[in-house]
């Protein structure tokens, strides 16, 4: 196999957790598909320097992790995460991605969302829902301040992540 095909072959092993971690900073999905398609041009262009395809995925992370960056800096778009933020969730991605498989990780999430107070759950259900809604028009319509509501979903994240950690490590220890 030439140098292209391993690429397109790695790429799509990896298209699912690359285009979500994209989607997940951007909130819009056509501006994600727009990116995924860049970070897929930039992958198969500089494969070539890729040192082992064990690092695949932290290495085509890395590049959408850039062109991220690039997109709120090009469109001067609302940041719903600064660029630290973003680099934090991209870390966090890979470790939880070498320790646990997808399937009981998704299991804990629901598991913690059914745990969360009905409005938690609307709201984080909204953030996610593939509407393409700026989370400001999101905060406008819940009748909180954008600051106020970043801080809430923040809170809410924070809670979701504790629970989820707890619970991986409830079941390891058993």
């Amino acid at each position: 196999m030439d140098l292209q095909s391993d690429a397109a072959q790695l790429l799509l092993q990896y298209k699912a957790p690359l285009y979500a971690y994209i989607h997940a900073n951007v909130r819009n999905r056509s501006d994600a598909d727009d990116i995924f398609q860049e970070v897929s041009v930039a992958v198969v262009e500089s494969f070539s320097k890729l040192e082992s395809e064990v690092v695949f995925f932290s290495w085509a992370r890395e590049i959408a992790f850039r062109r991220v960056l690039s997109y709120y800096r090009n469109y001067d778009r609302e940041k719903p995460v600064n660029p630290q933020l973003i680099a934090v969730l991209a870390e966090a991605a890979e470790r939880v991605e070498q320790k646990q498989p997808v399937s009981t990780r998704r299991e804990k999430l629901l598991e913690c969302l059914d745990r969360l107070p009905e409005v938690s759950r609307a709201l984080i259900a909204r953030c996610y829902d593939n509407s393409g809604e700026s989370l400001g028009t999101i905060a406008a319509q819940s009748g909180l301040k954008v600051t106020a509501f970043y801080a809430k979903i923040h809170r809410i994240r924070t809670i979701l992540r504790e629970c989820i950690a707890q619970r991986l490590l409830e079941e390891s220890v058993e």
